[in-house]
């Protein structure tokens, strides 16, 4: 039943997408003169980076459902259950307040209130309907689903139980996982049940500490990867197409095979997870869960992520800036160029993008909404620009030619669509995997009278979204998205 992305393809295959889509690689500087051009240019993906067209993934004849609709989400035995056994994150951090403090102002507690997944999913329910409303709600707010609460009530009538996010009493009220067992054969689309009870809570191996105030039962998903798949990975209901596909690029990768999981790098600080990638190990934290607990392993709950919008959506400062550092220790930049170059010939350079401390691609999640980039200039002695690729456009827009990662999305049809429900395929997606790297290649038309050195500066840019990608889905509530550089680097070439 499942319909995975794209098969991979040959560098050629890869090119001959993007110019079909008119994103050849490099073109001329448009805004400034300048005194010399791209000429030929060429691209190589590496490791397969690169996936081109495919036709579009064909609707199921009887979709998966779960106990409540089109999202997997289920209580233990199928039947709705009472809003009052989830309690909130106020009551959790009377004892917890260090897991309360880092949780406020995350993408967790933003779940439901984020203001670009409130106006998508308003959106979805105007134009299908309730049920596919819910399916979003089953990841965005599971307690409002299987209390029945979501689909049919107002968002003004949802109670702070339902609107505060993905908070300590969801996480710790999962029994169990049934992913696996279930219609998609792997995690996704909320697939865990809930079995809340206000004098019992469920903990990783280690979590059951004497000095609780109430029962900790050991689940040992807590630690592993396919307990956030459960909602990380997002399949189409009705055609299968996996939308969000994190859990398989990292179960297909050296972190998944030295046993590194999601919590090793998500819940640790930068610093630590930088370290996770380098050594391949996982860094133990000691602490206390609560003030009169015992020193043992914790994890932090600030559930680091790539969203640097975290604060203009409604989260904290602290989240955007902890987001903006993971982004720019994730990759590097390298130049690869001869030392020197004759006037009147042509400059052959190429840039290489590596991810050096993702356990997943680069980009991940919701690639078609995701957007990174390089911008790459060179510039003569005399600071006259000789070629430009990747600057933004007026509106924001990258430029054709530009070197560019994440996915083209489309109906069934082929036409392109911002619309999550409405994506059958992926028109060309090109994403860089963990310890992976791609490369392109450059060639310059220098005229006879440069003088150098020439001066080669590349950045690397991410966004969580196009602002074509916002005003389709907010209209005239869309933001202008942050933009992180997360690399750079410079070389310089003589001019015999």
């Amino acid at each position: 039943m499942s319909m995975n992305r794209p098969v991979r393809l040959l560098p050629l295959l890869c090119l001959a997408a993007w110019l079909a889509l008119g994103c050849a690689h490099p073109a001329e500087v448009a805004e400034a003169e300048p005194v010399g051009k791209a000429v030929a240019p060429s691209a190589a993906d590496t490791e397969g980076t690169a996936k081109a067209v495919q036709g579009p993934a064909q609707p199921l004849a009887n979709p998966p459902r779960g106990p409540f609709g089109y999202s997997l989400v289920a209580s233990e035995n199928g039947k709705a259950l009472d809003i009052e056994g989830f309690i909130s994150l106020e009551e959790c951090e009377s004892c917890h307040e260090r897991q309360g403090e880092e949780l406020r102002g995350s993408m967790h507690t933003l779940a439901h209130t984020d203001p670009l997944y409130r106006a998508a999913a308003e959106l979805a329910r105007a134009e299908v309907g309730e049920e596919l409303y819910a399916y979003c709600a089953g990841c965005h707010a599971p307690q409002g689903v299987v209390t029945g609460l979501i689909p049919g009530t107002s968002e003004e009538e949802l109670p702070d139980a339902v609107t505060q996010g993905i908070v300590c009493d969801v996480c710790h009220q999962v029994s169990q996982l049934t992913g696996t067992t279930g219609p998609w054969g792997e995690p996704g689309n909320a697939s865990f049940v809930l079995s809340p009870d206000e004098d019992r809570k469920f903990g990783p191996p280690g979590g059951d500490d004497e000095a609780s105030d109430h029962l900790v039962e050991t689940r040992e998903h807590l630690d592993r990867s396919e307990f956030c798949a459960s909602c990380h990975t997002v399949i189409h209901p009705f055609n299968g197409l996996r939308l969000e596909n994190t859990y398989a690029e990292w179960k297909g990768s050296i972190y998944a095979e030295k046993g590194i999981q999601c919590q090793d790098c998500h819940m640790r600080s930068v610093e630590d997870a930088v370290k996770v990638a380098e050594t391949l190990k996982p860094v133990s934290v000691v602490g206390r869960s609560e003030p009169a607990g015992e020193d043992r392993e914790i994890h932090p709950h600030y559930f680091t992520g790539a969203n640097a919008n975290a604060e203009r959506l409604g989260g904290s400062a602290e989240h955007a800036a902890i987001a903006e550092a993971q982004l720019k220790s994730a990759a590097k930049l390298e130049i690869a160029t001869p030392d020197a170059v004759a006037a009147g010939e042509a400059l052959q350079f190429d840039v290489v993008v590596h991810n050096v401390a993702a356990g997943h691609n680069l980009p991940t999640g919701l690639v078609e909404l995701r957007e990174m980039w390089v911008d790459v200039q060179v510039t003569a002695k005399n600071g006259a620009i000789v070629f430009r690729s990747g600057e933004l456009g007026p509106g924001g827009e990258i430029p054709e030619g530009a070197t560019r990662f994440g996915a083209v999305p489309a109906d069934a049809q082929g036409n392109v669509t911002h619309k999550p429900w409405e994506v059958a395929q992926f028109l060309h997606e090109r994403l860089i995997p963990p310890k992976g790297s791609a490369r392109d290649s450059f060639r310059v038309a220098l005229p006879e009278g440069v003088v150098g050195p020439l001066r080669i500066q590349t950045r690397l840019f991410y966004r969580s979204a196009s602002p074509e990608a916002l005003a389709a889905l907010m209209g005239d509530a869309a933001f202008e998205p942050k933009q992180v550089e997360m690399a750079r680097a410079e070389a310089l070439v003589s001019v015999r």
